[in-house]
């Protein structure tokens, strides 16, 4: 189905169409790790020679809809990707930071209520 969809970015309307199920498959599986090929036979179930799938995958390779659908999901991965890393280097950083401080602590309470906010770190890191 054909849509116009503005474009943020450029603030241009630009004219787009969306991937068919199959082609989201073959999309999906090359960003699994398939290579083009492999990734083709499993998007479209099909029997046809090695060359003809060769030949089939290769041209999606080169479907501008395909290239941009690839990119952005490997930039949405690559920036998940950073969140999650920048998340987990606060947790520990954060985590340090109460270990140092359980260390200076003398009220028994204190340190109990650092010690379970070390654990809940904990637990969310490992998650």
């Amino acid at each position: 189905m054909n849509s116009i969809k503005h474009d943020y970015q450029s603030q241009n309307f630009i004219y787009t169409t969306r991937l068919t199920s199959k082609q989201q498959a073959f999309v999906d599986n090359v960003l699994a790790g398939h290579n083009h090929i492999h990734a083709y036979k499993l998007a479209y179930d099909t029997k046809s020679s090695h060359k003809v799938i060769g030949i089939s995958a290769n041209a999606l390779l080169k479907n501008p809809k395909i290239i941009k659908a690839i990119h952005s999901k490997r930039n949405e991965l690559q920036i998940s990707m950073s969140i999650a890393l920048e998340k987990h280097n606060l947790q520990m950083q954060l985590a340090s930071e109460l270990k140092e401080l359980y260390t200076k602590i003398q009220d028994d309470n204190t340190r109990i209520k650092v010690l379970e906010m070390l654990i809940a770190i904990s637990k969310s890191i490992s998650a």
